[in-house]
């Protein structure tokens, strides 16, 4: 596993959809939207966070935006991919298709909506760490998740887990 070093402005694009009721994830204008971020000096790209309202995108909609930002990105600067999801079995495949797509990590957010005790949430994170081979960076959002991580809970995840190498915090 390679190195992975952030630093400097990590931008955050949002999902854009085009118009109406039933609008698709309008993938011209998230590659605008990347280069733009990508051309004005960002030193990373996050798409898929609580930004880019990955909890709420169905599974076809979570691809096409993944893939569009990433092949976007094209490399120029480190990608991290958001997952988020309701179980781990559809976290692990969310991992898997921005591995394939050309991620450089993940940021993976506990399961929400049931409140989980440490050795679940421990579960949810080395099944998804262990899927793939990039790294994972714990996203604690006790906002969105519902989930406050304890600071020890993540430098426990951190120790034990190879792959797990980065972590990041939003206020609760």
């Amino acid at each position: 596993m390679a190195d992975l070093l952030l630093e400097g402005i990590i931008a955050y694009p949002v999902t854009p959809f085009g118009p109406g009721e039933e609008g698709t994830v309008d993938t011209d204008a998230l590659t605008a939207l990347v280069d733009r971020l990508i051309d004005s000096g960002c030193h990373a790209v996050a798409p898929l966070g609580s930004t880019g309202e990955s909890a709420y995108l169905d599974d076809r909609e979570w691809q096409t935006a993944a893939e569009a930002a990433l092949a976007a990105v094209a490399r120029r600067v480190p990608a991290v991919v958001g997952i988020a999801d309701l179980t781990t079995r559809n976290a692990v495949r969310r991992a898997r298709i921005a591995e394939r797509a050309g991620a450089d990590a993940v940021m993976v957010l506990p399961l929400s909506y049931w409140k989980l005790d440490e050795r679940e949430v421990t579960r949810h994170f080395t099944e998804v760490a262990d899927a793939d081979s990039i790294p994972v960076m714990i996203y604690n959002n006790p906002a969105t998740s519902g989930v406050d991580l304890s600071p020890e809970l993540m430098v426990s995840l951190v120790d034990r887990v190879e792959n797990i190498t980065m972590l990041t915090s939003s206020p609760p």
